[in-house]
């Protein structure tokens, strides 16, 4: 396994959350009765992560990374092949039940809500589920509905419900016991804009210090909003880790800069190609306001590129209006991170 790209800040806090080198390779088809040599898949490769209380981690990766499986894993619904997880100093592996007390789990799964029920009664059987003492759970019930807005609908099938309100639901499911630990998988996943940022914001609001947070999401400016610190995986392996900041500063450790260039009276027929010879490595234009155009570049810094493609423009009789630095999206860096390790993906399979 290559070493992560790392950029994480030290603390002395107990980790709400440990994982230490844990690793899952799924059995091949046929096992244990035949496996016709086949090997194992891996979904994960030594993964490590400390979240400390008050704290949040984004989970991301593309599809089949190994994002889910490591979830899985940390709520004890998956066993890994080897490492170890510790939730609020307790064995997870060893002390399934005893870690669950601690953790709520938000999952965007409809398939484990009761259709036919409301609201309300599908939050009063999981809080019975969790233990929560009769008179608590209706207390709790009540309180988690109001918050969450679905008071008017509390007494309604589940059935009923949009997806936003299902999402809530699901969120104060995760919510019943109080939980040290929370884990959300995907959770605005399938909602309308406006739906998702709803749930982005109610997140962001009700953060508690003592609360402990993994955020698994391929939602981009969702990690962004909500996380004080990224875990990007591919393959199963860290790919990088550490504050947004520290992310974006791996980029421009490349010495890749990104430039807007807004001109007019230029038409850029035949200009869009990238030129690595002259540290461009990527062009491309786009129609700006009142006639203009508005030229997006990737390059080296230090390189010829800027002037070649400013130089070019006033040949052609353009004018430059503003050239401006941009700051590098994280989707930028994150693709960037994608493509540089797929090529030393292992060979012992994908991951899911």
């Amino acid at each position: 396994m290559s070493k992560a790209r790392e950029f994480q800040e030290s603390s002395t806090a107990t980790p709400a959350i440990s994982i230490q080198n844990v690793a899952k390779v799924y059995p091949p088809p046929g096992w244990p009765l035949f496996t016709g040599g086949a090997a194992g898949k891996r979904a994960l490769a030594g993964v490590s992560l400390d979240v400390q209380p008050g704290e949040t981690v984004g989970l991301l990766g593309p599809n089949g990374a190994g994002k889910t499986t490591l979830l899985k894993i940390v709520a004890t619904l998956l066993h890994p092949s080897s490492g170890s997880v510790t939730v609020c100093g307790i064995d997870a592996l060893e002390h399934p039940r005893l870690a669950r007390r601690n953790m709520g789990l938000v999952t965007c799964d409809e398939r484990s809500f009761f259709w036919r029920l409301s609201g309300r009664k599908n939050l009063m059987f999981f809080a019975d589920l969790y233990k929560v003492p009769r008179k608590v759970a209706i207390r709790r019930v009540g309180e988690l509905l109001a918050v969450l807005g679905l008071e008017e609908a509390a007494e309604r099938r589940f059935q009923t419900y949009s997806s936003g309100m299902k999402q809530k639901l699901a969120i104060a499911r995760g919510l019943l016991a109080n939980p040290t630990v929370l884990l959300f998988d995907e959770p605005t996943r399938s909602l309308d804009p406006a739906s998702a940022a709803n749930i982005r914001e109610w997140i962001r609001k009700h953060r508690r210090p003592e609360t402990a947070q993994i955020l698994a999401t391929n939602q981009l400016i969702e990690a962004e909003l909500l996380c004080d610190k990224l875990l990007i995986i591919n393959a199963g392996e860290i790919i990088a880790q550490g504050s947004v900041q520290a992310i974006r500063k791996m980029w421009h450790e490349h010495n890749h800069t990104l430039h807007k260039v807004v001109c007019r009276d230029f038409v850029p027929n035949g200009f869009l190609r990238p030129m690595p010879e002259k540290g461009l490595l990527e062009i491309n234009s786009e129609a700006g306001e009142a006639g203009t155009v508005v030229l997006n570049l990737r390059l080296i810094e230090d390189s010829e590129a800027l002037s070649h493609v400013l130089s070019h423009v006033l040949n052609e009789g353009g004018t430059v209006l503003r050239c401006e630095s941009e700051q590098v999206p994280l989707e930028e860096v994150f693709c960037w991170l994608v493509k540089d390790k797929a090529s030393a993906v292992s060979p012992v399979g994908g991951s899911r």
